[in-house]
């Protein structure tokens, strides 16, 4: 489903491309008539402002400022920057929604307080703590869609943090484990882990701080880095229906690990169930419930930071 931003810039960008072409052919009636004319740097400002495409056309087709210099240079530069800016916007707001369960997640209880830290990210914090896990959602994925995996392993004991990056793309955010081992100093352990594109941010960000954390959680994800001479302890859980993950990617990147890594494959699990967000273009059809999958994934992690 389209997002609702995604309408958004797209109305925005046909409208203002089609008020730059209507300005440029009523300004050239305007110089044939003797009017008033339409100031250039309105006519500038509009090409600038996305509506480079719709500019250039009013030029060309009526023949309207084609001998000006700043515009033959600044109406396609324009151009080049509304498919640069107006494309980088369509593509990011055009990404997966965490649905009514993952939002109703995100409330403390009894044993669990969660937190909206100075950074932004949420923190799902249970009593006495000692290990603590980042997690970097997938690229494209409202990071709130992974809020009910990250509340079942807080419920356990394990602190949580949720990174929430900009525009919803974890690359965009790697250091954020650093932060978030500032914001809870009295964590002995902690673990990084992530989410297909997120758990390539989090190997991505302990291949330049081996010591960050003590062990590495990839769902549905690989290393793209070198992290086999660290002393990491890393975990790889993987769905059997998995449509999206890159098998030979996966295959190939089993060298950046170190030896004795471990990997639980869930079967009838696919991509999209790590999260709470639908289902993904591209995905298997899984034969187990997302809950099923989330639980299996929390025993993991669980098991793992248990025995930090």
């Amino acid at each position: 489903m389209v997002s609702v931003e995604t309408i958004a810039i797209g109305i925005y960008l046909a409208f203002v491309n089609v008020a730059a072409f209507v300005m440029y052919g009523a300004d050239k009636r305007r110089a044939q008539r003797g009017l008033r004319r339409i100031p250039e740097r309105t006519l500038l400002a509009i090409a600038l402002l996305g509506g480079g495409l719709g500019a250039l056309l009013g030029m060309l087709v009526f023949h309207h400022k084609t001998r000006k210099l700043r515009f033959r240079l600044v109406v396609p530069v324009a151009l080049v920057l509304s498919l640069v800016v107006g494309g980088g916007a369509l593509y990011f707001s055009d990404y997966y929604h965490a649905d009514a369960t993952a939002l109703e997640a995100i409330a403390s209880t009894d044993d669990v307080e969660v937190q909206t830290l100075s950074t932004g990210d949420l923190a799902f914090v249970p009593r006495d703590a000692t290990v603590g896990l980042v997690f970097y959602p997938g690229a494209k994925v409202q990071a709130e869609a992974y809020a009910p995996l990250l509340m079942r392993c807080a419920e356990r004991g394990v602190l949580c943090v949720l990174v929430r990056p900009s525009l919803n793309f974890a690359l965009f955010d790697i250091s954020a484990a650093r932060d978030a081992a500032e914001q809870f100093p009295d964590i002995e352990h902690w673990v990084l882990a992530g989410h297909s594109l997120g758990g390539v941010a989090a190997s991505e960000y302990l291949a330049g701080n081996p010591d960050a954390a003590d062990a590495l959680v990839l769902l549905a994800a690989y290393s793209a880095s070198d992290v086999s001479s660290s002393d990491l302890r890393v975990l790889t859980i993987t769905g059997s229906a998995d449509g999206v993950l890159n098998r030979a990617a996966y295959e190939e990147a089993r060298g950046n690990l170190p030896a004795g890594s471990e990997e639980l494959a869930i079967e009838g699990g696919n991509h999209a169930h790590f999260g709470n967000y639908g289902e993904q273009r591209g995905d298997g059809t899984a034969t187990i419930s997302r809950e099923e999958q989330q639980g299996q994934t929390a025993d993991a992690i669980v098991a793992l930071a248990g025995s930090l």
